[in-house]
C-alpha cells in the first residue's frame, strides 16, 4: 500500500527524530529535537522536490510538494 504525502511527512520527522533523540537528546531538550528533526526531513523533502523537477516526473513532484508542506505544519 502506498503512503499518503501525510503519512511519508510523518515517517520521515519519526525517522529523523529517533536518529537525533539517540544521539544527544535529553528530555530537558525535547524541542530542539523536534526542531532538528523537523530541518532535516525538510532538507531531504526539499532535494526530492528537485530532483523530480528536473527528471519532469511531475506526479513524485507533486507527491514531495504535498510531503513538504506536511512537514511545514508540524509542531
Amino acid at each position: 500500500m502506498e503512503q499518503t504525502p501525510q503519512e511519508k511527512a510523518k515517517q520521515l520527522f519519526d525517522h529523523y527524530y529517533i536518529i537525533i533523540q539517540e544521539v544527544g537528546g535529553e528530555l530537558g531538550q525535547e524541542i530542539l529535537v523536534s526542531i532538528l528533526a523537523k530541518q532535516c526531513a525538510l532538507y531531504l523533502a526539499r532535494e526530492k522536490l528537485k530532483e523530480e523537477w528536473e527528471l519532469q516526473n511531475f506526479d513524485e513532484y507533486y507527491f514531495w510538494q504535498e510531503v513538504e508542506y506536511y512537514l511545514e505544519s508540524l509542531n
